[in-house]
């Protein structure tokens, strides 16, 4: 039996479909025949990718090639990559537009040989489109074993998330897609981690994949990475950890505050829903009170203020703030204002860090900084009567 199939969806992706069969041809020719098969499933594609699949197929006995009769979407088309493909041990789902790093498909062989896992999470790197390779995933010194999914999402997290990256062994990832129905756009995620659920998971000891950079859904980011990426816990990831254990993983994508530009779009009712669900997101709590800013929407504060007493952090942000007092009294501008900052961070639904860290940025001199401070606090105390005498003068300072 086939060890491997590398099992690759596609539509109207001629150039990239090509590229692709190519890199696998150079990689497959380095292992012994039969060891690994591949299987294209063309999604209805309109232009030349028929065509190119046909010639390609032709001449390649590791080639199979499956034409949908018509587009089932992307999600759909690896759900039947993942029902149907040829026997063999293990399945390897590949996007058409990533590749292999060179020599690395020998090397995933031998550690499917070795360790036989339900899940083997393989290592990455990014490649944009000028071509440069762009720092992707970690990769352990050596292969990493886990009893469960569960644990592995705790090590990797968001970086599972990515198509191309993971090889689960071919009968359960049959009985996942067959099983296991979500509208999810994270699907393939939802599958693998029901595949290896109860384990063995294993992570590759070196980086095996370039995935492009050049993504096609980009229309959709906002969605995909708030309330899609969040909405994994309820799909799947429940059946793992807790809502708590899922919630401490999720800085691991969300402490990118380029992220911040996905979230502002979410509908603030959502957002504030999101954060209530999963308070152990401190990245969440400032993306949360930086959407109601914009918004002029208080109606947040309340999550943001529950959010932080649940996890104690109410009392370490005014610990803070009375640390940054004592300083300011003792006459250390400079410590005072980065414990007032730090308790904003702590909490930054709480007015007192905030007028205070206007009142110290006002005597460094930093005036637009002090502002946005001040305004922050009056934002959430709207009637505080010391922070509408320091608005006003800075105001006056700024003049």
């Amino acid at each position: 039996m086939t060890l491997v199939t590398i099992a690759v969806p596609t539509y109207n992706r001629a150039p990239q479909i090509t590229g692709l069969l190519e890199c696998l041809e150079r990689e497959i020719e380095a292992v012994p025949a039969g060891d690994v098969a591949v299987l294209v499933s063309d999604n209805a594609s309109e232009d030349d990718t028929g065509a190119v699949l046909a010639d390609w197929a032709a001449t390649r006995p590791w080639l199979r090639v499956h034409r949908q009769p018509e587009n089932l979407g992307a999600a759909g088309n690896v759900r039947w990559l993942g029902a149907n493909a040829p026997d063999s041990h293990y399945v390897w789902m590949f996007g058409d537009d990533d590749r292999l790093v060179p020599g690395s498909l020998p090397a995933v062989l031998e550690m499917l040989r070795e360790v036989r896992p339900t899940w083997l999470f393989l290592p990455h790197n990014w490649v944009n489109l000028e071509g440069e390779v762009i720092p992707g995933s970690p990769a352990p010194d050596a292969i990493q074993r886990f009893d469960s999914a569960g644990e592995l999402w705790r090590a990797y997290h968001h970086w599972l998330t990515f198509l191309s990256a993971s090889v689960l062994r071919a009968d359960k990832l049959r009985e996942a897609v067959e099983s296991v129905d979500t509208e999810n756009l994270y699907a393939p995620l939802v599958w693998y981690f029901h595949a290896g659920l109860d384990g063995p998971c294993a992570v590759a000891s070196r980086h095996v994949v370039l995935g492009s950079l050049d993504i096609s859904w980009t229309d959709r980011q906002q969605v995909i990475l708030t309330e899609h990426f969040t909405g994994l816990y309820d799909e799947i990831l429940h059946r793992a950890m807790s809502p708590a254990e899922f919630a401490s993983t999720l800085d691991g994508l969300y402490a990118d505050p380029g992220l911040f530009q996905h979230w502002r779009k979410v509908p603030l009712d959502k957002f504030a829903a999101i954060v209530a669900r999963f308070p152990e997101s401190r990245a969440l709590h400032g993306y949360l009170f930086a959407t109601a800013r914009e918004q002029g929407d208080t109606t947040p504060l309340s999550t943001l203020d529950e959010a932080a007493r649940v996890l104690g952090l109410d009392e370490q942000a005014r610990a803070a703030v009375a640390e940054g007092e004592a300083l300011y009294e003792a006459g250390d501008i400079a410590a005072a204002a980065q414990r007032f900052g730090e308790a904003t961070a702590l909490m930054p639904s709480l007015a007192a860090a905030w007028n205070d860290l206007a009142v110290v940025l006002h005597e460094m001199g930093r005036i637009p900084e002090a502002i946005t401070a001040v305004e922050a606090a009056l934002f959430i105390a709207p009637d505080d009567e010391d922070a509408r005498a320091n608005r006003d003068n800075l105001l006056r300072a700024q003049a």
